[in-house]
């Protein structure tokens, strides 16, 4: 029995141990609450109820982090670019804060490594690891505050991760640069977007596109608006076609 106690334990504290490392190497400072940041991992499909009948999952946070991220990106174009107007400034943030590539960031930085979910659905899986990234922004947040949270959204998410020079020369509409393809090159385009139903339950809605040329599927993408899965899968057709 004390040989099972100590096991146990032993057990308990290498799992934490290895927990806090990944957590630490990937915020770059010392956690202080770890808690936060197994909540942050925790998708809806594998909530947790607790003695008092809360259920614990990471969409709390994940709303909260939403926020914070707007916010930091939000300052740092408005200063990076002092000459452009609204318009551009809206459309640069809506480039770095889409769904797409905060799921790309969120595995670029490990994340999908540690995310609890039930869900097998792959589109899905995807669109949650955006869900993950903000929440965990939402977890660095409330363990360390708003300083903290900034640096590690600017040193460690777009100074290693994203090239923004880059994405305010690039025309993001892709779906006019197709549409303006296929009617030069006289080739038919049909957009089929859906909702997922696995996710009319969740927090946030997923829309899924397919864009057929010709009858033949090219590009595929999601988001949390049509428009956005759209803009997506047109992305992914020009990639696919060359242009």
């Amino acid at each position: 029995m004390h040989l099972g106690i100590i096991s146990f334990f032993k057990s308990f504290f290498l799992s934490f141990n290895k927990f806090y490392k990944s957590i630490k190497n990937i915020v770059g400072f010392r956690p202080s609450n770890l808690r936060l940041y197994r909540i942050a991992l925790i998708h809806k499909s594998a909530s947790i109820m607790s003695k008092d009948g809360y259920v614990i999952n990471n969409e709390r946070l994940e709303f909260l982090g939403d926020a914070i991220l707007d916010a930091v990106i939000t300052e740092h174009i408005y200063k990076k670019f002092p000459n452009k107007d609204e318009g551009f400034l809206t459309k640069l943030r809506s480039s770095i804060v889409n769904g797409e590539h905060l799921s790309y960031l969120s595995e670029k930085i490990g994340l999908n490594k540690h995310v609890v979910s039930n869900l097998s659905n792959s589109h899905f899986s995807k669109h949650l690891y955006e869900d993950v990234f903000e929440s965990f922004i939402g977890a660095i947040f409330l363990d360390k505050g708003y300083e903290t949270t900034k640096k590690f959204i600017l040193k460690k998410i777009i100074k290693q991760h994203v090239n923004i020079n880059k994405l305010a020369e690039t025309d993001t509409n892709y779906k006019s640069k197709l549409v303006e393809w296929s009617q030069k090159d006289k080739k038919s385009v049909l957009f089929d977007t859906t909702l997922d139903e696995s996710s009319i339950n969740s927090n946030k809605a997923l829309f899924i596109s397919h864009i057929k040329i010709e009858n033949e599927v090219l590009g595929e993408g999601f988001g949390s608006s049509k428009k956005e899965a759209e803009q997506n899968a047109a992305k992914k057709t020009l990639q696919n076609i060359g242009v």
